[in-house]
């Protein structure tokens, strides 16, 4: 069926819908942005700009809408309480107390849904009417709407909104030249003002509180107030309509591709903890901004620390009391927020403090999310359910205590490898020069630090070494920090295995969307490693080969994790085996890059020699390896740079075998020289110290691994420490302290311990006269910190 048949189609359905809805209620049915955004494409390449804007900010605003509907549905119909009232005579509906009992609990279910599909019908109309394609949806995630609007309103001459648009869409593509070169054009026309260059796509909640940010470390208290309480009023709204949108159908994430056969209850257990895991992570969805690396940290919590003290100086002693309370129902230890909740009593009087309470939106959001974090703790002890906890606040005594042990050793495993590697260090300072520093063993260490003597060492007995790999090129050799260069990674034969596999399984552009994603004049072609075993399930490619693409990146891994001498875990952030290939009749006159120079965790701006870790950056990718497959090509070396993105510091030949490793931020820019010839081949690792951040598709890939292999492979399924990403990050008895400089270090040592125990004993003895409070943090660090350790107020 042709695209124009399909667009009648659904204009014709949109139209007797519209019609009869709003012979009913008066309120149309919004058109489907899908069909909304392909107008506006139609009409850019006709010239069109007015059709482009209309119908493209109508898609922009019916998506949202759309969004919008389906939470105010959800939402509505889960607070319709007779749909509790079971059947009559049998009391309450409790499922599992006795079959009839069951029954009233499922026709409360089923009324619910029942709601829920006549609400969206009645508002949306029929569900394919929006039933948008996953193609449609990414061009959205892209923000590929605010490319064409940019455009469009520059030929109308309405500038303001052609910057916002085109910042809007550069924060979701840094790497997009194009846009990067109209944003330099704007900055240098007449009548641009900085204030034109706004994310469109900011949350409320985010605006406000940035906003009062900004007032509060200027000092101007009175006119923060507005915007911080703004900020926690609008942040609910944002809450419950992600937690809503959270309860869509169950996501197989990969699943796809196997049986999924279990009984019912395994079915609503496995949909509903996945369900509660989404609506646990919306506080990081709703903390997170476009201008920094990583969302807010405590981010609600931080909220009433910024409230209490600028009500302070605002004078308004009730209101501090209040926030100040409401702080310590998250952290009710916080000795500092106890020393300035016992000013303000003392300031208002102690009747009078006794009499205003806690905000009860927040008692009430802490009961909830704690009930929650339990059931999903309790779905990671006992299905392997991998839960974690989002928030720092959370009470050691929630998570099991099998949990709390298992963190306990990961802790002490990781404390004992800090101070092995800082004695380790010392050792290094005392070694004398040796020969033949150029070519190394991997059985030795090399430690990059600045001393012109410094050798290698063997390495602490828990790293994983092997004797075939050659460390070539080190740190100093290629110029820069966190750097190597590995030869004899992996042998001939696998090296033609793989490449193989890249030809016989990957998918054109796979994963960038387009088969060109870097440079025209080439093909790019990727597979990633759960499709590859994917395929070789289906018989497509040799399982034997998807298994040694798995086994070769883990290997990888663990020499990248052994060599940089990390004292956690390094886990999978994303894997692909990849090909770049010269189109023939496109290398004439070429002077591109096959891959631009870029940081992986930042977005390099190498006019201002910056790097800035902001999304849609990769802001938690830490270290990075190129695994190459073979040589047999014209142009392609690995380059590294200077910021300025030109001023080439090393050069890497690809090679069977040779590994090229280094850290992710800005101290390791890189690029690729243009490919002229041939096809080089590769696979693409990059990795991330923060466990949240895990490769999804790498735990579905073990998990089929292990389903695919025999009891004869049971060696091969790795060990118990290499299972450690399921391991969740919250600490229990360790919460983050905070430094005079704002830095956030966890408690550790026992002189520590006994610091902090000297500081409570002393808080304690001074609560008969409370000190003046002390500010939430403004002036440390960009990071989201708790309170000023300068002099009190």
């Amino acid at each position: 069926m042709s695209f124009r048949t399909v667009s009648v189609l659904l204009t014709i359905l949109y139209l007797n819908n519209s019609l009869s809805d709003a012979q009913t209620n008066g309120s149309p049915i919004p058109e489907p942005y899908d069909l909304l955004f392909d107008n506006a494409v139609e009409a850019y390449y006709k010239g069109d700009w007015m059709t482009v804007i209309l119908n493209m900010e109508r898609a922009l605003k019916n998506k949202g809408l759309v969004r919008k509907i389906k939470a105010q549905c959800r939402l509505a119909c889960a607070n319709q309480t007779a749909f509790l009232e079971g059947i009559p005579g049998i009391g309450p509906a409790i499922p599992g107390a006795g079959s009839i009992e069951d029954l009233g609990f499922f026709q409360s279910i089923l009324k619910r849904a029942d709601c829920i599909t006549s609400c969206e019908s009645e508002k949306l109309g029929p569900y394919t009417l929006h039933d948008v394609s996953d193609e449609t949806l990414l061009e959205f995630r892209k923000r590929t709407p605010y490319n064409y609007l940019q455009v469009a309103y520059f030929k109308i001459k309405k500038l303001d909104r052609a910057v916002s648009a085109a910042h809007t869409f550069f924060l979701a593509n840094p790497d997009h030249m194009e846009m990067k070169q109209n944003l330099d054009y704007y900055k240098l026309m007449a009548g641009v003002q900085e204030s034109d260059f706004k994310d469109l796509e900011a949350p409320p909640h985010m605006v406000a509180f940035l906003d009062g940010k900004k007032l509060y470390s200027s000092d101007n208290f009175a006119g923060a107030v507005s915007y911080l309480e703004k900020a926690v009023e609008e942040f609910f709204p944002a809450y419950e309509e992600c937690r809503a949108l959270c309860e869509g159908s169950y996501d197989y994430d990969g699943y796809n591709y196997m049986e999924y056969k279990v009984d019912l209850f395994q079915a609503m257990t496995d949909h509903f903890l996945q369900v509660l895991n989404c609506k646990q992570n919306c506080v990081l969805e709703l903390a997170t901004t476009s201008g920094k690396d990583k969302p807010f940290e405590d981010f609600l919590p931080s909220l009433f620390n910024y409230l209490q003290f600028t009500y302070f100086n605002s004078e308004n002693y009730e209101k501090a009391v209040e926030c100040a309370k409401t702080y310590l129902l998250f952290h009710p230890e916080d000795e500092v927020m106890k020393q300035n909740l016992a000013y303000y009593t003392v300031v208002v009087g102690e009747e009078n403090a006794a009499t205003i309470h806690e905000r009860e939106v927040i008692k009430q959001y802490i009961k909830k999310s704690l009930l929650e974090k339990e059931l999903l703790y309790f779905g990671y002890e006992i299905f392997g359910v991998t839960f974690v906890d989002p928030d720092p606040w959370t009470p050691a005594e929630v998570m099991p205590v099998k949990l709390r042990e298992k963190q306990k050793n990961d802790r002490e495993t990781a404390a004992r490898i800090t101070e092995e590697i800082g004695n380790l260090m010392k050792e290094i300072e005392t070694l004398v020069v040796e020969k033949n520093k150029d070519s190394s063993d991997l059985t030795k260490i090399v430690s990059d630090v600045p001393q012109a003597d410094s050798q290698p060492v063997a390495p602490p007995a828990e790293s994983v070494l092997f004797d075939s790999v050659k460390v070539t090129m080190t740190a100093n050799m290629l110029n820069g920090t966190d750097r190597v260069q590995l030869d004899g990674v992996i042998t001939d034969d696998e090296c033609r295995e793989l490449h193989r596999l890249s030809n016989a399984a990957a998918k054109t552009g796979d994963g960038y969307g387009k088969p060109s994603p870097h440079s025209p004049s080439e093909m790019f072609q990727g597979v990633t490693v759960l499709k590859a075993l994917q395929l070789g399930q289906d018989g497509t490619v040799p399982l034997k080969s998807a298994r040694v693409f798995f086994d070769l990146s883990e290997k990888v891994r663990k020499i990248l994790e052994s060599y940089f001498h990390l004292p956690t875990t390094l886990y999978f952030s994303y894997s692909h085996l990849v090909c770049r290939t010269a189109i023939e009749e496109k290398q004439e006159d070429r002077n591109d890059l096959s891959h631009a120079v870029h940081a992986d965790n930042c977005l390099l701006i190498s006019e201002l020699n910056e790097c800035v870790k902001e999304p849609p950056a990769y802001t938690h990718r830490d270290y990075s390896a190129i695994l190459y497959l073979n040589d047999d090509f014209e142009g392609g070396d690995f380059i590294f740079t200077e910021m300025d993105g030109k001023t080439v510091t090393a050069t890497v030949r690809p090679t069977c075998g040779r590994v090229v490793g280094f850290g992710a931020g800005k101290e390791n820019p890189h690029g690729v020289k243009a490919v002229t010839k041939g096809q080089r081949c590769a696979v693409a690792l990059w990795f991330t110290l923060d466990p949240r951040h895990e490769e999804k598709e790498r735990i579905q890939a073990q998990e089929l691994l292990n389903m695919l292999s025999s009891p004869v492979d049971a060696e091969f399924q790795g060990t118990p420490e290499d299972k450690s990403a399921d391991t969740p990050t919250q600490a229990d008895d360790s919460r983050p302290v905070a430094q005079p400089d704002g830095s956030e270090v966890a408690q550790v040592s026992k002189e520590e311990e006994q610091t902090t125990a000297q500081v409570a004993q002393q808080a304690e003895k001074q609560t008969d006269t409370p000190e003046t409070p002390v500010s939430a943090q403004n002036d440390a660090a960009p990071e989201f910190c708790l309170r000023k350790n300068a002099p009190k107020y």
